[in-house]
C-alpha cells in the first residue's frame, strides 16, 4: 500500500525506500534526497522506531553524515545509551565530529565506507534495552481561579 509520499518518489527512490525498510536504516547518499528521508521518517513514526538515515556532506564528498532522531519513536536517549552512542564511533568508525542529545545523534565527516555500518550499529544500540527511556509527561497546570473584589453595595 503506497502512501501520498511514495507515490511523488522515482523508481530509484522507491528501491531505495523498499531497501531500507529492509534494512532498518536509509542510505539517503543521492541527489534530493529530502522527499526520502521525509517518506522514510513517516513510515518509521508509523512503526514508533528511530529513524536513522546516512547522507552525503556534500555532492562530491568522500565523507558522509549519519543522522538518528528520536522523535518518530516517542523515546528519547537515557544516559545509558547516550554515553553508548558516544563510545560507537571509537576508533574503527572514523567520525570527526559526534554530537549526541537525549532526542538526536549526529555523526559528521564519516568515510563513505564506513557509514553504512556506522548506520546498522546506531540502529542497534538505540533498540537496545536499557538504551531508551519513554519522556516525563509534564504535569497539567493547576490554575487559580481570580476574582474581582466585590464592591460594597449601598
Amino acid at each position: 500500500m503506497a502512501g501520498y509520499a511514495e507515490e511523488r518518489l522515482s523508481g530509484r527512490q522507491r528501491g531505495r525506500l523498499r531497501r531500507a525498510r529492509e534494512r532498518g536504516y536509509l542510505d539517503a547518499r543521492c541527489r534530493e534526497n529530502t522527499a526520502l528521508v521525509r517518506a522514510y521518517g513517516l513510515w518509521c513514526w508509523r512503526l514508533k522506531i528511530p529513524l536513522v538515515f546516512v547522507e552525503k556532506r556534500s555532492r562530491y564528498s568522500r565523507f558522509a553524515r549519519v543522522r538518528l532522531e528520536m522523535f518518530t519513536a516517542g523515546m528519547r536517549l537515557a544516559p545509558a545509551g547516550q554515553t553508548a552512542m558516544k563510545a560507537i564511533c571509537a576508533p574503527a568508525n572514523t567520525a570527526e565530529w559526534t554530537r549526541v542529545s537525549a532526542d538526536e545523534a549526529s555523526w559528521d565527516h564519516v568515510a563513505l565506507a564506513s557509514a553504512a555500518d556506522l548506520a546498522r550499529t546506531v540502529l542497534r544500540a538505540a533498540l537496545r534495552h536499557g538504551h531508551t527511556e519513554i519522556p516525563v509527561a509534564r504535569r497539567p497546570v493547576k490554575l487559580l481561579r481570580i476574582e474581582a473584589p466585590r464592591s460594597a453595595v449601598g
